[in-house]
């Protein structure tokens, strides 16, 4: 017979009921409404196996953040909620066995999810939870699970910390700009542990004065409470500042260079368009150029010459960071570091931006 244990927060807040599960080792599953959302926690003899927001369709939640961190797009994402929908299997086996994603990439979003998930329930304040003692089925080794306990104690600190952030990160929509250097941020900052200063780093790297703190905090892969207070210590030493929203406005409302210019005789592009173009021609030629008549509501789908020009464009900004790689020995700092940077831009400056992570350079889209 299964055990049920259920109440609201306002009572027995989730601090509780962690802590309660841990103590005495319990297995089943924890389910806590708030805020809107509906999360569900797994846990085996105590420790926690996952967490994350119930979706639409089975791990949709990890389909999500996998698509926020992007390491997929939504074309993929969808693709493989149907092929989940119609064979019974789970996200990752499909991501791995189409060969998108490898094991790796798959577990640390799973615990980036988990963290995400406690991290944001903890923070409630009202709610209801329902927990029930039943097996739990899963393929982590047990002795790789994270007692109940110490997430909730970390879970708590971070809470708690976290409301000194808030002046210097108001908010997710926040877009910050760089008014200093990585070195700078070192000489200002003093004494820290070489795994803050690694965290503080690679937030640096992704302020452009374009992502919002949300996309920021996703590209780091480092969740919410790590990703912000590496914005928030940039912050307190000048590194970086608040761009004004007005400015931002007049970015946005811009007039977008036409596609069609192609770089100049003489840049890197001049030496990219001959690869380009062979690309092209090779991806025309392994295309079936029977189509069926659109529906006449089916407006938005877009034409096979639009996608052959999407890919022309991505393959462009692409083939310019491989060749600034491989003619300077690095990763440029950003895509406006690139010779010519403001002509490759004109495939649209809005769609693509560049990440360095510890595997390369990773080719992005705002809307992804």
């Amino acid at each position: 017979m299964s055990v049920s244990l259920r109440g609201n927060l306002e009572d027995f807040g989730i601090a509780d009921v962690f802590q309660l599960i841990g103590q005495q080792r319990k297995t089943g599953v924890l389910e806590i409404q708030g805020q809107g959302e509906r999360i569900q926690c797994l846990f085996d003899r105590g420790a926690v196996v996952s967490a994350a927001p119930v979706g639409l369709w089975t791990q949709a939640a990890l389909g999500e953040m996998l698509l926020r961190c992007g390491l997929l797009t939504r074309e993929r994402v969808d693709d493989l909620r149907r092929e989940c929908e119609e064979s019974a299997q789970m996200l990752p086996s499909v991501a791995i066995a189409r060969g998108w994603l490898d094991a790796q990439e798959i577990r640390q979003i799973e615990d980036l999810l988990t963290n995400e998930t406690i991290f944001t329930v903890l923070r409630w304040q009202t709610g209801s939870f329902d927990f029930t003692a039943q097996e739990v089925v899963h393929d982590r080794e047990f002795d790789s699970l994270l007692g109940a306990e110490q997430i909730l104690m970390d879970g708590l600190r971070m809470v708690d910390e976290w409301t000194s952030f808030g002046e210097l990160v108001p908010s997710e929509e926040t877009v910050f700009k760089r008014t200093g250097s990585f070195p700078q941020y070192i000489q200002r900052s003093g004494s820290e542990g070489e795994r803050q200063r690694e965290m503080v780093e690679r937030v640096h790297s992704l302020v452009d004065g374009r992502l919002t703190t949300r996309r920021i905090i996703d590209l780091s892969l480092l969740g919410t409470f790590e990703a912000v207070r590496a914005l928030a210590s940039l912050h307190r030493v000048r590194i970086i500042e608040p761009v004004d929203p007005a400015s931002l406005e007049e970015l946005h409302e811009a007039e977008l260079p036409t596609r069609s210019r192609l770089p100049k005789a003489g840049s890197v592009g001049a030496v990219l368009i001959p690869m380009t173009l062979l690309a092209v021609v090779t991806f025309l030629a392994q295309i079936d150029w029977w189509v069926e008549p659109a529906h006449p509501l089916e407006i938005d789908r877009p034409t096979q010459i639009e996608l052959v020009q999407r890919n022309f464009e991505k393959r462009r900004v692409r083939h310019a960071l491989e060749t600034y790689y491989f003619s300077e020995g690095h990763w440029p700092e950003n895509l406006e570091s690139l010779p010519d940077a403001g002509e490759l831009a004109s495939v649209n400056p809005g769609a693509y931006y560049y990440a360095s992570r510890d595997d390369g350079a990773w080719l992005l889209g705002p809307d992804r």
